[in-house]
């Protein structure tokens, strides 16, 4: 089997899966054992030749698809039931980066037609509500890089915190979103990441765009100096005092989802969520020094249950930028939709309301003259 794919697809759809959660039950398909929940332990330490085959065949469907849930909807048996969960894959994906240095590719979208959103994908916000039920599709957008944010979201931020030509930067980059907007609203913008699959998504995104504006003439599509750096938040390395004129970003919610598998800097791997607002008050201050007086910086996050305990990441986080000086100019409550921790495994009964909210929190550096 080793080396070779022919029977890695045929051993899979004969896996025989009863039970649901904790009392789920899966055959080995290699030594045909009845293992407990998930194949994933039983295989990384008896088949470890196979599990390789595995995670290789994970990566090249990753850079097929680019798409998680597409690559987990090829690891299911006969009956169509799962294999294995995007998770497990999602982090084999970071590990063979983290450690072998393979990048995945990433897909450039069949068609792009138009730099601008539609009226009926953005026509912009006139409460502290906003409700974005499906996420634009103009430019190179897509929603492949997970918990990405809308770019109806960054759309609006920039267009009503900036003004043509001013820098904006996005410390927590991820797949482009921002800088990608910036770019089409006629901003210079930086992007800072510590995943170097969020720097690939981002290049190759913002590649994708400059070539397909210079073989369209443009289109409108503004000149402008758009540039994404590896880096942790709370450095900003070369980053100079009092050069930003717009932060605007969407940082990781705790460890709800894991960005990469074992980067030291990356805070969505940090579980206890005391310690990680702790790191994040520290980025906090390195942003208020770059911001220049006066100008805006924009987080949108949400708060996690844990063992049915809410944390409310959004009010602390709230509460940490206005210690190092920030003034809190507007609240605002994002509606959530199609969050998969939500739509496929809430299952617990005893808790009665779901998440469904995150905080955009609009904070401003006072101006030198203290208003």
């Amino acid at each position: 089997m080793k080396g070779s794919l022919t029977s890695l697809y045929p051993r899979i759809r004969r896996i025989r899966v009863s039970g649901h959660r904790a009392t789920r039950t899966l055959t080995c398909p290699y030594c045909r054992r009845l293992i407990k929940v998930t194949l994933v332990t039983h295989l990384r330490r008896e088949h470890p030749a196979e599990w390789d085959d595995w995670s290789k065949e994970f990566v090249r469907l990753y850079n097929e698809t680019n798409d998680l849930k597409r690559v987990m909807r090829a690891f299911t048996n006969s009956e169509g039931q799962p294999i294995l969960s995007w998770t497990v894959i999602d982090s084999e994906v970071k590990r063979r980066v983290s450690r072998t240095g393979i990048v995945p590719r990433f897909l450039e979208k069949e068609s792009i037609g138009r730099w601008q959103p539609t009226a009926q994908e953005y026509s912009g916000f006139t409460t502290t509500v906003w409700d974005v039920p499906r996420r634009g599709t103009w430019g190179v957008h897509q929603s492949t890089y997970r918990g990405n944010w809308a770019p109806q979201i960054p759309r609006a931020i920039i267009e009503t915190y900036s003004k043509t030509g001013d820098l904006v930067l996005d410390p927590f980059v991820g797949g482009g979103t921002t800088l990608m907007e910036a770019w089409a609203l006629g901003r210079h913008a930086t992007g800072y990441d510590v995943s170097e699959i969020a720097i690939e998504m981002t290049r190759a995104r913002l590649r994708e765009l400059g070539v397909k504006a210079e073989r369209d003439s443009l289109h409108g599509l503004p000149s402008v100096r758009i540039e994404v750096k590896r880096g942790d938040a709370r450095r900003l390395p070369k980053l100079k005092a009092g050069s930003i004129d717009l932060i605007c970003t969407h940082p990781p919610y705790a460890d709800a989802l894991n960005y990469t598998h074992d980067e030291p800097a990356d805070l969505s791997l940090i579980r206890d969520p005391a310690l990680f607002l702790t790191e994040l008050a520290v980025a906090s201050q390195r942003f208020f020094e770059v911001l220049k007086p006066g100008g805006f910086c924009a987080i949108l996050i949400g708060d996690i249950r844990r063992n049915k305990i809410i944390y409310p990441l959004g009010l602390e986080t709230l509460n940490r930028f206005r210690s190092v000086g920030f003034v809190l100019e507007e609240l605002i409550i994002k509606t959530q939709h199609q969050d998969r921790s939500n739509e496929f495994f809430f299952t617990d009964a005893s808790i009665k309301f779901r998440i469904r909210h995150e905080y955009l929190l609009i904070l401003r550096k006072p101006s030198k003259d203290g208003g």
